[in-house]
């Protein structure tokens, strides 16, 4: 044994060179095989519509990608819209990384990431409002459109969300799973056709 280590004595320093070099590219997360952590996901929509489509297809839903929808003066923009027989299910994507901290109450979140503490509005108070202007939509083109649901979802790899479990707020990779409860699958008899089609005329076209 000791032999075999004297004979190949060169390999330890030429490790130790490989991992300085790992550290210096991309840090421990690296050199620990660990996931590569960012305060906000570089690639959010990509993994929101990729949850959002995983579920949809086996059910025949329309999914919508970032979406701008103008009405009567009111215009709103959702990262994706999903019309089921539950009713219209509008998604905010939110990069952000870390732990994230907050309830329904509060106008601000936090967001720990790396030994900094960021404050960011409540993201479902930035959905406020979107139930009754998607109602007056399909009334004004007199469409049975079931509910309206806003949903936030961190698409984070590394993300914790300390919040209450209530709260429709999930990690991307839970979303399939969350989409699945007893709520989301209720049939409130919405008619998927009649919803495209109204909601077709007011998407404002980029």
């Amino acid at each position: 044994m000791l032999q075999f280590i004297a004979e190949h004595f060169y390999i330890i320093p030429a490790l130790g060179i490989l991992f300085m070099l790992l550290y210096f590219i991309g840090g421990e997360d690296i050199v620990f095989f660990r996931k590569k952590r960012y305060a906000e996901e570089p690639k959010s929509q990509e993994r929101l519509m990729s949850a959002v489509n995983r579920f949809a297809r086996s059910h025949r839903y329309k999914v919508y990608g970032r979406t701008t929808v103008e009405f009567e003066g009111e215009r709103h923009t959702y990262d994706a819209i999903r019309l089921t027989l539950f009713g219209t299910i509008l998604f905010s994507a939110n990069p952000r990384g870390g732990d994230i901290y907050g309830d329904a109450t509060k106008e601000n979140w936090a967001q720990h990431f790396m030994d900094k503490r960021i404050e960011f509005p409540n993201p479902l108070n930035e959905m406020r409002g979107s139930g009754k202007f998607f109602r007056d939509i399909y009334r004004k083109e007199n469409v049975k459109a079931g509910q309206t649901e806003n949903v936030v979802v961190f698409t984070n790899r590394t993300v914790a969300i300390a919040v209450p479990k209530t709260l429709p707020v999930y990690k991307s990779e839970d979303l399939q799973k969350s989409m699945e409860n007893k709520k989301f699958l209720t049939d409130n008899g919405a008619d998927m056709a009649g919803m495209k089609a109204a909601l077709d005329k007011y998407i404002v076209k980029e």
